[in-house]
């Protein structure tokens, strides 16, 4: 023990003082901070137990339990005020967190002043106290101020706003930092200025409570919103707490009532016209569809008639003060209809005033039943997807939060498994959103029939959904699940006499074995799905760090490809083709490239499919048809024989509905002559609708603009709509080219095609091409060809060149 006096007190006096710290709520130590950084407690009282679950003796020997059990996102802070303090040996006052060998999470205050001794150690008499519960209280006390069911403020005595509620934005217009720190009376009516600072006085002076109390409150577009005002005061912490209602349209219906008093039967709410003795005089026939009461039944009697006996004879009382104090009343009552049934109603009863006298009391009411049914509504459409009827976000995230904590006590796994329907985008593309929404709905249903009732399903937006398996054994049981699922997906989906078949990928995470934070469980999943994704799809992946890495790899591609045509990172490469019997040249396919600031060179393959993915293909196809129109005008123009720029085009580009008129305008605009383009587009981009493709195809084709069919033979071409397609050439797939001329069943299939291509009087071409027998083959069968053997893909100046060699033109 330190020879500090103030842990040395002799005999009796010692074991009074031992007595006495024991007994004091919290830890009352000796904290040293040795000149190396080292740390020790010389002396801590019992309350240690009850704080950090340690004995005294057990962290006199060794603090860094006390270090160990901080969470990780408060250490630093702490050390930080530790260090700080003993640098400016200045009064020590921190809070941090702990998570005790319990697992229950503590707030702790603690405070110290330092003092520095001869060897250097400096050494800090502290308390540290429990302050959990004022935590949680002051959050709780947050929570309840924000909630926007009214316009809620502190004001200081000084007349400034302290603090406001969102809900002041919703009716005002004004942000929370456009108001917090001004004074309030700027932003009330002139009118209303001088009775509003005489009601704030008599606040403060007086202590009291408002009674209801009403002003005009500028909207910050300029008009006024008249608001009811309740508050109490504060004298110790010297803050006015108030609490508004807008009332600007209770203000105007008393107004038109007390205008047009005549024509109040034909108005939905029930109407009560009472005397001074508030006998009901008359009736609306609104009152009678509410309450079942006719005229001569209410005539005579007080509205104790519709007594619900929910509100005692103090509420009554408290409503008729502020009707004779402020002339009405508005808020929500039980009343019962003459059936006994009980309904709620939002009532107003205002005082009806002649030259000033009051004659009597008028009562507007409406049974409000429906609209509480709405907000029932509300707050199941708030928690729940709309299309599907599956929990949303919100309501998952607060589910899985609420299934670690259960899990961190029963020691049981959770799994996430995040689901991303392939390609689902080409199906929206192709077949509409309407079949894309209906398509989400049966993928939804199908996975409610595959789950326990104990897990959650859950839809996060455009294809992805969630699925939370509670209380599993662990990763056996988590891909004994994905098994399931995915073998149920193999059912196609029966919508309006079409089957619709599906593949979906996904990615699954673990708790506690990946985290135990919901966010990060709901991220590891997210990127094992997309380690699922290059796994080939139709598949499902359990987290890794690689997948995270390629899952960040597509976030950093889906931000950098919007600033990849406006930086001109892109750039275009052109690779000849020829017709095999003269050997000459044909024209030549525009091929896109990226040469990123950073990563370098990107092939297309990496980045097209997520340009599909995130829509900034539109924007790449109408930079490359752009640069490729105007690089072939320029060619023409210097003499040069370029045939045909081929130029690719995606199928959410094709379907645009803007894709014809833009892809003429830059034509035009280029003034490249049509019959020198050529579009490339693959089977998927008409043959899920070709009805809505062909009025496209031939607007094109009247253009002389040619059309060919990229990749064919790899999609699900329909040989009845192809024939009716206007097209110009078939395009063969490089996956059939490369092992010929000795695979027999690619030949079968090659000859197949250039077979259907004479027979529908279209033109052929087979890409990749590379070897001497390969182009033999292709010339006898009277083929265009186009690859490495003539020619790899060349930038400008090589085409430039290129086209300008009689050798390299012809073969």
């Amino acid at each position: 023990m330190s020879s500090d006096p103030l842990f040395s007190t002799p005999g009796e006096e010692n074991s009074l003082y031992l007595e006495l710290t024991d007994g004091i709520p919290g830890a009352i130590f000796q904290y040293i901070l040795h000149p190396d950084g080292t740390d020790q407690l010389s002396y801590i009282s019992r309350g240690c137990v009850d704080l950090w679950e340690i004995e005294a003796a057990e962290l006199k020997r060794d603090p860094g339990p006390l270090w160990e059990m901080i969470l990780p996102e408060d250490v630093e802070g702490l050390a930080r005020s530790i260090r700080g303090s003993a640098e400016t040996m200045t009064f020590w006052r921190h809070e941090w967190r702990i998570k005790p060998a319990s697992g229950v999470v503590k707030w702790l205050s603690g405070t110290g002043t330092p003092k520095q001794r001869e060897n250097g150690d400096i050494c800090w008499n502290s308390v540290i106290i429990d302050v959990t519960r004022e935590r949680q209280t002051q959050e709780a006390l947050d929570s309840f101020f924000d909630q926007r069911m009214t316009m809620n403020a502190m004001v200081d005595f000084e007349g400034k706003f302290v603090r406001v509620n969102g809900l002041w934005e919703t009716k005002l217009g004004y942000r929370r930092d456009e108001l917090e720190g001004e004074v309030f009376i700027e932003f009330v009516h002139p009118e209303d200025r001088e009775k509003t600072l005489g009601e704030a006085g008599r606040v403060v002076e007086n202590s009291e409570g408002s009674s209801e109390f009403e002003n005009r409150y500028r909207h910050k577009d300029g008009s006024y919103r008249w608001l009811s005002w309740s508050s109490v005061t504060s004298p110790e912490a010297g803050l006015i707490y108030a609490v508004a209602i807008d009332v600007t349209e209770a203000r105007i219906a008393d107004d038109k009532l007390r205008q047009a008093a005549t024509v109040f039967q034909s108005t939905v709410e029930g109407v009560m016209i009472s005397d001074l003795d508030n006998r009901i005089i008359e009736v609306n026939d609104a009152f009678f569809q509410i309450t079942g009461y006719t005229e001569e039944e209410a005539i005579g009697k007080t509205p104790d008639l519709l007594d619900s006996g929910k509100h005692d004879p103090s509420f009554f009382n408290a409503i008729w003060q502020s009707v004779r104090e402020n002339g009405h009343w508005r808020g929500e009552i039980w009343s019962r209809r003459k059936d006994g049934s009980v309904f709620p109603e939002l009532l107003t009863i205002s005082t009806i005033l002649n030259k000033d006298e009051p004659v009597g009391y008028v009562t507007v009411f409406s049974d409000i039943s429906t609209l509480k049914a709405h907000q029932e509504k509300l707050d199941y459409l708030a928690h729940h997807d709309p299309l599907t009827g599956l929990p949303n976000r919100l309501l998952f995230n607060s589910r899985l939060q609420q299934s670690i904590r259960l899990s961190e006590r029963t020691g049981r796994s959770i799994a996430v498994l995040f689901i991303d329907i392939d390609r689902f985008k080409n199906i929206n593309d192709s077949m509409g959103h309407p079949t894309g929404d209906e398509l989400l709905k049966h993928v939804a249903a199908r996975l409610r029939e595959q789950l326990r009732a104990s897990d959650t399903a859950a839809r996060l937006g455009g294809d992805e959904f969630v699925v939370l398996l509670e209380d599993i054994e662990g990763a056996e049981h988590a891909g004994q699940v994905a098994d399931t699922l995915m073998k149920a997906f193999k059912k196609t989906f029966a919508m309006d006499g079409v089957e619709i078949g599906v593949t979906v990928s996904m990615g699954i995470s673990l708790f506690p074995q990946d985290s135990n934070d919901a966010a990060e469980l709901l991220a590891d999943a997210d990127a094992a799905m997309y380690q699922a994704k290059e796994n080939g799809r139709n598949t499902y992946a359990f987290y890794s760090s690689e997948s995270t890495a390629r899952a960040l790899e597509y976030v950093f591609f889906e931000n950098a490809l919007r600033r990849a045509v406006s930086d001109n990172q892109l750039f275009l490469e052109y690779q000849p083709q020829f017709d095999l019997e003269p050997g000459k040249l044909t024209g030549m396919e525009a091929l896109i490239r990226w040469q990123h600031p950073d990563k370098g060179l990107i092939t297309p393959d990496r980045f097209i499919p997520i340009a599909e993915q995130n829509g900034t293909i539109r924007n790449i196809g109408q930079w490359v048809l752009q640069t490729a129109c105007h690089q072939g005008k320029a060619w023409l123009d210097a003499g040069l024989d370029i045939g045909r720029i081929s130029i690719n085009v995606a199928a959410s580009q094709f379907h645009d509905e803007n894709f014809l008129a833009e892809v003429l305008a830059i034509v035009d605009e280029s003034g490249l002559p049509p019959e020198h383009l050529e579009l490339e587009l693959t089977e998927s981009s008409f043959m899920h609708q070709p009805e809505r493709a062909i009025p496209k195809l031939h607007a094109l084709r009247e253009r002389n603009i040619t059309i060919a069919i990229d990749d064919f033979g790899t999609g699900f071409s329909s040989l009845s709509y192809l024939k009716r397609l206007p097209i110009d050439k078939l395009k063969i797939d490089r996956s059939f080219v490369m092992d010929l001329p000795d695979d027999e069943e690619d030949k079968a299939i090659v000859r197949a095609i250039i077979g259907l291509g004479k027979t529908l009087k279209l033109k052929t071409i087979a890409e990749g091409v590379e070897t001497e027998a390969q182009v033999a083959f292709f010339k006898q069968a009277k083929c265009d060809a186009q690859g490495f053997y003539f020619s790899r893909p060349l930038g400008t100046d090589a085409m430039d060149a290129f086209l300008r060699s009689p050798q390299t033109t012809t073969l």
